[in-house]
């Protein structure tokens, strides 16, 4: 991906939604094939701060299914990885390296350790 104002778009609109840019900062940190399950126990453990045994099982199947019918087909539409549907696997490719910079300021947005205004835990 270059830099042109429509490429700029396509990683802004890849990189919008928090759980791809989970899924991309794992594979590619990791950068070797993982199962879907494995992607998605990581994201669950990411999201709930939590080890897998401690997050619902039904959290961990919408997890799954997000990445099975959204996020890995449209990561691997752009060639960020390569998704098995078969046998639900996903596999980073070097295409991902073009998105380094903005995922690395996007994720680092997403860890940030400063409280949000507006959430306090009060309803």
């Amino acid at each position: 991906m270059g830099h042109g104002s429509s490429e700029l778009d396509v990683v802004f609109e890849l990189l919008a939604n928090h759980r791809r840019r989970r899924a991309l900062a794992v594979l590619k940190t990791d950068d070797r094939r993982l199962t879907l399950n494995d992607l998605t126990k990581e994201i669950a453990v990411q999201e709930s701060d939590a080890r897998i045994t401690e997050i619902p099982g039904e959290d961990v199947c919408d997890i799954f299914l997000s990445l099975q019918h959204i996020h890995a087909p449209k990561l691997a539409a752009f060639e960020l990885i390569e998704y098995d549907r078969k046998r639900d696997i996903v596999e980073p490719t070097d295409r991902l390296e073009t998105l380094e910079p903005y995922l690395s300021l996007a994720t680092g947005a997403d860890f940030d350790p400063e409280p949000r205004t507006g959430q306090t835990g009060a309803q």
